[in-house]
């Protein structure tokens, strides 16, 4: 991926007397000087060359062919070219202009690349990053995401950490990668392509930190995105995730991973009008399993579930607009990306003892769960 750049510049120029007449065929000495922001600020970097004008006085060059360029550090500042001839009485300032575009290609030279030793996200330079989507045969210690069941992949641990009967072993999951290099399973739910596990980053697509604010007081006052986890107690990351404000959601750095968004409360209703409707649509969506007898992590209810949607809903709970956590082991809350106005976003819960998913608008700073959704 590294640019092979040569390290010269081209420069032409043309050689004139007094009269602004051109100097054919003479032989000159150039000076050749990069200053650093300004027309006379620190040099940089210097080479003399002896030249020779042609019929029409001008003179070529490469620069970089005496002294190399490249100790220039091209990306810090601007950079402005001096250059100055000496006929025989001593050089001549014949003028400085900055620097543009195509100097700056020697950079790409030492530009940092790295990849992340799960996933597939390269990262370039200072933070820029590119998601390359799906699970890349280059990382040999990866078997891919595919498959059933709610187990662990050679050297990368699936978000569920393999915890049992998360995720439906008769349907066949896809994976995701987010900006973190978190790799989760997702599901395709007619047609729509959903994670099947709760969100898990602390950075925004950019590669922004999104704030993690575990006092109260801070998090029912903040008006930009957060995270926490459940009861500020990491252990809960697995197979909970991280809780979200709804301010993180709508971020225009983007909390989903490139090729993904959080969900509008339109897409949530396609999702609930292909499992025949909200309101008997709980059971299809949750995972199986009952805190009872170890199996899982839903309490006991009347509630038929089958998780046939392969969307394996977990009992997160939330951190309530006071900064209260509440409902782990009773209820999944789920953020939509739809603003209800007056009444405040829109979320959906999932709730133990009720046969349907719940519409309810909530608190700006309440701190739900994230499932992204496939553009």
């Amino acid at each position: 991926m590294h640019a092979q750049v040569p390290t010269l510049i081209p420069h032409q120029g043309v050689a004139r007397n007094g009269a602004g007449e051109p100097l054919s065929n003479v032989n000159l000495t150039a000076r050749f000087t990069i200053r650093h922001e300004t027309a006379d600020g620190t040099v940089v970097w210097q080479e003399q060359q002896s030249l020779q004008t042609n019929s029409l006085g001008l003179f070529t060059a490469q620069l970089g062919s005496v002294v190399s360029l490249a100790d220039v550090n091209w990306s810090n500042g601007e950079k402005l070219l001096q250059v100055e001839l000496d006929l025989g009485s001593g050089f001549v300032d014949i003028g400085t202009q900055q620097l543009l575009s195509v100097p700056y290609a020697l950079h790409a030279r030492s530009v940092d690349l790295q990849v992340s030793p799960i996933g597939d996200t390269l990262f370039v330079g200072d933070g820029s990053f590119v998601i390359v989507p799906g699970i890349s045969q280059a990382n040999s210690n990866n078997s891919g995401g595919g498959g059933s069941g709610g187990g662990t992949t050679t050297g990368n641990t699936l978000h569920s950490c393999g915890a049992p009967n998360v995720h439906n072993p008769n349907l066949g999951n896809g994976s995701m990668t987010d900006q973190e290099g978190n790799v989760y399973k997702t599901i395709v739910i007619g047609t729509q392509e959903w994670m099947a596990e709760n969100l898990n980053t602390s950075i925004y697509r950019n590669g922004d930190l999104i704030a993690a604010v575990l006092n109260n007081a801070a998090w029912s006052s903040t008006n930009t995105g957060a995270w926490s986890y459940y009861n500020n107690d990491e252990s809960y990351e697995c197979p909970y995730g991280k809780l979200y404000n709804w301010f993180a959601c709508i971020d225009s750095r983007e909390l989903c991973p490139v090729g993904w968004h959080v969900p509008s409360d339109g897409e949530w209703i396609v999702l609930e009008n292909y499992l025949g409707g909200a309101t008997t649509a709980s059971g299809k969506v949750r995972s199986l399993g009952y805190v009872s007898d170890g199996s899982g992590f839903w309490p006991n209810s009347d509630v038929l579930v089958t998780n046939e949607s392969g969307f394996s809903a977990l009992p997160g709970g939330l951190r309530g607009s006071t900064g209260n956590f509440g409902s782990l082991s009773g209820a999944a809350y789920l953020w939509t990306s739809t603003d209800g106005g007056n009444n405040g976003p829109w979320f959906r819960r999932v709730i133990f003892d009720s046969f349907a998913i719940q519409r309810f608008d909530g608190y700006y700073v309440d701190g739900f769960s994230v499932r992204c959704l496939r553009d």
